[in-house]
């Protein structure tokens, strides 16, 4: 019996999948440019003690997603590149809130900070300002849309991906990474007045 048209094509697929695994070295020299260019295109978009201190490291980590990546990737549903530039991004976006230094966590962690050193120096007056706190953090989620109010919940109060929280909005991966970035940048405005 002759195999059918899928099973041939799974085949080719695995022995693409080992071809490219043996000869990492050459595939990533193939598509060392594209790495670079989308590892420099992401960390102009870091703020600079970032960018400087995590270049190295980000750029090792796209190397490594794309090289996890090639296990994956399957021709049927797309060209290599497009399916890898998200990976990288991906990758590299993990990489950065594990280590808390994401922008966007950042001002959950600099908040929850600041309201640390508040609470050791200010015990007595706890209980009023935390009723204040939770004003402010409330009137700065009003300044939000609704889709902006989802993607911040979903990332500071569930602890979700941007990738879950796409899902739960029927959004991709890098347009709730935007979302979150702008309303990020409304709460600080709000926090600031």
């Amino acid at each position: 019996m002759l195999p059918s048209r899928k099973e041939l094509e799974d085949k080719i697929i695995e022995s693409m999948r080992i071809h490219f695994i043996k000869f990492t070295d050459e595939v990533l020299e193939k598509y060392r440019p594209q790495i670079d260019k989308t590892v420099s295109w992401y960390i102009k978009g870091l703020p600079r003690h970032v960018a400087k201190a995590e270049a190295d490291d980000l750029s090792s980590e796209a190397k490594i997603a794309f090289i996890n990546a090639l296990k994956t990737w399957d021709p049927r549903k797309g060209e290599l590149w497009p399916y890898m530039s998200i990976r990288l991004k991906g990758a590299m976006q993990d990489y950065l809130r594990k280590r808390g230094s994401d922008p966007i966590t950042g001002i959950y962690e600099f908040i929850t900070s600041a309201a640390n050193v508040y609470m050791a120096f200010n015990r007595t007056e706890l209980a009023k300002d935390h009723s204040d706190a939770e004003i402010t953090v409330e009137s700065a989620m009003k300044s939000l849309n609704d889709t902006e109010q989802k993607v911040i919940s979903g990332y500071y109060k569930e602890d979700k991906t941007f990738k879950e929280i796409g899902k739960d909005v029927g959004l991709s991966e890098s347009q709730v990474s935007r979302i979150a970035k702008i309303a990020t940048a409304k709460m600080r405005k709000t926090f600031k007045k």
